[in-house]
């Protein structure tokens, strides 16, 4: 079986597949799809004979376009080569309301012809029925997770804490890093959102300990944080699961 988290940007998609191999044994195959041009950032995981695909979308406005695109991929399948579980993500800073990513969403099933006896909501899988290129009716399950990404539960915070907690030099490191970011922009003319200010402290530390963009190191820093435990801050990511 085939599944597809589908995310907003390059971070999310990098870090999810780190806290995903970490926390539930997926495993990288390295692999270059098709579909990898489709997306910001793509990559292919593999756990006992499934596929889990992570694609950043490249922004929040293109993450409905990519399920269309995945969708329209699932009626054109051959049998069993379809996606059977869809995860969209994404943040509730980054949505308008979740009413309307919802409406938006119920708009692209109906114009698919995808049938489902559920309301989309947040945090809910829904099942739904729809046609493969075979014809042969398949099954599919979408969910949609507007995830509250404050103070701890981002992904990016729970990095920078983890490193603190293993090196004081780091730490110091990202405590001025997270001070110059909170008065930098007192304006608030960039930095207009909460998610951006979480973004900034981590591309600060990283900008800082990886000038040179040496990337076997920013490598070695992600798989040495303990992402399991990340469960215990992001209840909500425990629906990962399921796939």
């Amino acid at each position: 079986m085939k599944s597809i988290i589908i995310c907003e940007g390059s971070t999310d998609s990098v870090l999810l597949q780190y806290f995903l191999r970490k926390a539930y044994n997926w495993q990288d195959t390295k692999n270059r799809t098709p579909l990898s041009s489709e997306f910001k950032t793509f990559r292919e995981l593999e756990k006992d004979g499934r596929i889990l695909c992570i694609g950043g979308s490249g922004g929040v406005g293109k993450i409905k376009e990519k399920l269309d695109y995945i969708l329209e991929l699932n009626s054109l399948a051959a049998n069993d080569e379809e996606y059977g579980k869809i995860i969209i993500l994404t943040d509730r800073d980054e949505v308008d309301t979740e009413a309307d990513f919802c409406t938006e969403i119920k708009r692209i099933l109906s114009e698919r012809s995808i049938q489902t006896q559920q309301e989309i909501k947040n945090d809910e899988w829904v099942f739904c029925k729809m046609k493969n290129g075979h014809g042969k009716e398949i099954a599919v399950e979408i969910l949609l997770l507007v995830v509250p990404f404050e103070q701890t539960g981002a992904m990016e915070t729970f990095l920078l804490n983890a490193v603190e907690g293993e090196d004081e030099y780091d730490k110091e490191i990202i405590n001025r890093g997270n001070a110059f970011v909170d008065s930098v922009d007192p304006e608030k003319r960039y930095l207009t959102k909460r998610r951006y200010i979480t973004k900034a402290k981590f591309d600060a530390y990283f900008s800082i300990r990886t000038a040179a963009e040496q990337f076997v190191e920013r490598q070695n820093i992600l798989k040495d944080i303990p992402w399991d435990q990340y469960l215990l801050v992001q209840e909500t990511f425990k629906k990962f699961a399921d796939l």
